[in-house]
Formats: C-alpha cells, sequence, structure tokens
C-alpha cells in the first residue's frame, strides 16, 4: 500500500489523548496542517498530557487545537480527513456533521496506512494486552524486530512510518477500532475469547462480536486466523485458510496445556516447550494467553525450540493476576484488569479454595448471575462501588457478602476474612471510572491499602 500524500492537506483529529496526539503527530510528520479537538478543557487536557507523558508529544501534533466544547466552525472547514480516536464516541454531534463532507478514519485504520510492517492484530474480550505483549516478546526471542502496540500504550500512529517491511507490529486492537477499519490488513488476525463486554456501548453481545469479526474479514488471501478451541462463535467466523487453534488438544488444538507442561504440535511433530512451573506467568487464563501467543508464532513460520527458550522469561503485566504482597500466610493478588464477569471466572478457575473477592466498580451493563457458578473457591465476596448492591444481590446465598465503603476498608475487610492461609483478590467485574481513574490506579490503591494493613511488597513484583 502506498504512502498518502497529505503534504498542503488539512486533518481534523478528535479525541486527544494518547491515540489522537500519536495521530495528530504522525500526520505533521508528514506536511499536513492539523486541527485537534477534544470536548475536554484545554486545562484538562493539558494535564492528562503532563501526567501521561505526552506534552512534547501533543506540542508537535496540532497546528490548531479547540477544546471544551468549542466546535464553531468546524463542521464547514475544508478537510482532506476526519481521524477518530478509539475512545472518541461515534454519534457525536460533530461526527455526524463531518460524516456527509469529509472521509472519517479510525487512527488505527489511517496509521496502518503508512507502516509498511508486517501486522499482526489481537482481539477478543479478555486477554488482549498480556498476549499482545508475549507475542512481541517471544518474536524478538526468535529475531524479529517486534513491537507491541495499539491498545498496550503506544498508539500504532507512534511508530507506523518508522517500521519497515522486516519488522513485526504486534497489535492489540480493540472493538472501538475496529469499528472504522477499511484497508487495514493484518497478516495473521487473533481472537482469544468472546464474552459479553462493552453492553453500555452495543445494542447487544451480537453487535459486539460483529465488531470483533471485522478482524478476520480484513485478512489478506494469505493471511492466517488464530483463535480458542472453547469459542464456537470465533470459529465459525470464514477465514482465507482453517484456523490454528489453541485450548484443547482434543479439539484440535496446536498448542495446549498437559500434565502441567506446554506443548505444541507442528512440523509433524510434538514439541514440550515448558513446565507451568517454570513459567512467571500466573493462573488458568495466562495458560490460555501463552497458548495463544505461541500458536501466532507458529503461524508466523517461528521455530518452536526458540519459543521455549523465550517464554521463560516473561513475568507477565500488571494488575493481572498478579501477586503484589504477602502478609503472613495471606497473599494479596492484584487483577484490577478483571472488568467484566468472564474474566473474573476464568481468573478464579485458577484457585482451589480460600479466595477472598473485591469486585465492584461502574457497571458495563452485565448480568452478575454469571458469577454465582465461579465461586466455588470464594470463602467471601467483598463488594464496593456503583455496583455493590447488584453483585451483592447476585451472589448471596452462594457465600458471605461484606460491604465496604472504599479500596482502603474492602482491603482490610478482605483480609479479616482470608486469614490464616487465604488469598485477597481485586477482581472487580467492573470498570474503575466511579472511584478511580483507571484499573491501574485501581490497582495501585488496592497494593497501598494491603501494604498499609501490615502486608509486605512481594519481591518479584
Amino acid at each position: 500500500m502506498a504512502v498518502p500524500d497529505v503534504a498542503g492537506e488539512c486533518f481534523l483529529v478528535l479525541g486527544l489523548a494518547r491515540s489522537g496526539c500519536a495521530a495528530g503527530a504522525l500526520l505533521r510528520r508528514h506536511g499536513a496542517m492539523v486541527i485537534g479537538y477534544d470536548d475536554a478543557p484545554e486545562a484538562d487536557l493539558r494535564a492528562v498530557w503532563a501526567a501521561r507523558g505526552l506534552t512534547d508529544t501533543a506540542a508537535a501534533a496540532f497546528d490548531e487545537l479547540r477544546s471544551g466544547g468549542d466546535a464553531a466552525g468546524l463542521a464547514q472547514r475544508r478537510l482532506a480527513g476526519v481521524v477518530l480516536s478509539p475512545g472518541f464516541p461515534p454519534d457525536h454531534e460533530l461526527v455526524t456533521a463531518l460524516r456527509a463532507r469529509a472521509p472519517l478514519y479510525g487512527e488505527l485504520e489511517w496509521a496502518a496506512r503508512f507502516c509498511a510492517a508486517c501486522l499482526v492484530g489481537i482481539t477478543g474480550t479478555n486477554g488482549k494486552t498480556t498476549t499482545t505483549e508475549l507475542v512481541a516478546h517471544l518474536a524478538r526471542g526468535s529475531g524479529w524486530q517486534a513491537h507491541a502496540l495499539g491498545n498496550v500504550g503506544r498508539p500504532l500512529s507512534q511508530l507506523a512510518d518508522q517500521l519497515g517491511p522486516e519488522a513485526l507490529a504486534v497489535l492489540e486492537v480493540s472493538s472501538f477500532q475496529l469499528e472504522t477499519i477499511e484497508k487495514f490488513r493484518p497478516q495473521v488476525a487473533v481472537v482469544l475469547n468472546l464474552e459479553p463486554d462493552h453492553l453500555d456501548r452495543y445494542p447487544d453481545v451480537r453487535s459486539y462480536w460483529a465488531a470483533k469479526r471485522r478482524l478476520v474479514e480484513a485478512l489478506p488471501p494469505a493471511g492466517q486466523y488464530v483463535t480458542w478451541t472453547a469459542c464456537p462463535e470465533a470459529r465459525r467466523w470464514p477465514s482465507p485458510r482453517a484456523p490454528i487453534l489453541f485450548g484443547e488438544r482434543s479439539e484440535g488444538a496446536t498448542t495446549w496445556v498437559e500434565e502441567r507442561r506446554l506443548c505444541c504440535a507442528w512440523g509433524g511433530g510434538v514439541h514440550d516447550l515448558a513446565a507451568i512451573d517454570a513459567l512467571r506467568l500466573r493462573g488458568a487464563p495466562n495458560l490460555l494467553n501463552a497458548c495463544a501467543a505461541v500458536a501466532t508464532l507458529l503461524a508466523l513460520g517461528a521455530d518452536p525450540l526458540a519459543l521455549a527458550k523465550s517464554l521463560r522469561h516473561f513475568r507477565g503485566l500488571p494488575h493481572r493476576q498478579q501477586v503484589v504482597a504477602r502478609r503472613g500466610g495471606v497473599v494479596f493478588v492484584d487483577d484490577s484488569k478483571g472488568t467484566n464477569v468472564a474474566a473474573v471466572a476464568a481468573g478464579l478457575a485458577g484457585y482451589e479454595r480460600d479466595v477472598v473477592l473485591i469486585a465492584g466498580g461502574r457497571g458495563k451493563g452485565e448480568d452478575y448471575g454469571r458469577l454465582r457458578a465461579a465461586l466455588g473457591p470464594v470463602k467471601a465476596v467483598v463488594v464496593m462501588g456503583e455496583e455493590a448492591p447488584a453483585i451483592a444481590a447476585a451472589v448471596k446465598g452462594a457465600t458471605h457478602v461484606a460491604r465496604a465503603e472504599g479500596m482502603s476498608e474492602a482491603v482490610a475487610m478482605a483480609a479479616s476474612l482470608a486469614e490464616p492461609r487465604g488469598t485477597v483478590l481485586l477482581s472487580p467485574a467492573c470498570a474503575s471510572f466511579d472511584m478511580f481513574r483507571d484499573y491501574a490506579e485501581r490497582g495501585a490503591a488496592f497494593t497501598s491499602a494491603a501494604l498499609a494493613g501490615g502486608a509486605e511488597p512481594e519481591e518479584s513484583s
């Protein structure tokens, strides 16, 4: 695909956080004039830029800045295109006004047009970030110049025009980003799992899954598709080649866990890659992520022996089943990224007993009744936040339930219930926005509360 010629053209970027700033800077590097717009007041924007280390990027991104709802005249400007950040509302009145006047592009779609690298797209309801980082880690261990980009924290726009054909761009791709792809063509598409989520944005779960399906539909004729044996919906989606599966060997998986070892079948043989106890990844969901990552690298032609060596050195990511502290026999585990019911249920599957679960926050329109079937190892649930009453009602009678007003109280309460040798698990099944800026701030508050209560930090965390 030829790099777009944007020199001298005027573009509007909507949504000026990390992705919007990167998109504006990319366009200006190629000679475009860029207007940036955000609903937030300019002072708030600059505070966000400073907090996220974006001040210099933002300074290089925009010729004109509009903020705080000042959209006067933008719909009448002569524009070569409009670039939407993933979080900018697609039904915003400014988007509606611009649709008939200028082409609209998502940040991922537009960045991909400037990128010569081999693209791997990874989507799914849960596990995207860990799998994306692990695929990039394994690829570097196999000799690729690999970068984890997209929703992992570095937008593709940040590096798109600096990556040549020898590079590998491993992209965490959200359903929001997939809504706006057109010419985006990954060499490998990975669908990890499909569960209800984002029902505050989509009218029903089928609409949400349809957005995910767009990644598979974007594959070129030679593209490869990787998905989970236990995801019948994704297995039914047509792809250029038969999908490469991970999960259950009996269901045709190329990568699987058997007798606490991670194995793969490739090149006519079965390879024993690593003992589970030798990996730094924790929990059943992360083992599936490892299987998915290995399957992805095999689809790219990697040597299984090189993957085996690299697997042992991956530490995992913060806020995803991460042991952060211990007090006596009580272990404190931060799974703040568990923001939906399916993620919490999958995480709990990795525990045998004596878990005190801290859950609650801002809801996403899910049915918390689905948690009941996953409460086998849970001796108590401490609920907090806006959804506390709904979660408490859903699990009432299945386990002991307690109510806390904030994180400090929730951790103290959970720790007392977990003694003498239990696990305090923060896995909220909710977004954080009613109490915290994001899941990372929520996880940090959990760790701080544990330490304030006398726990010792986990050295490896």
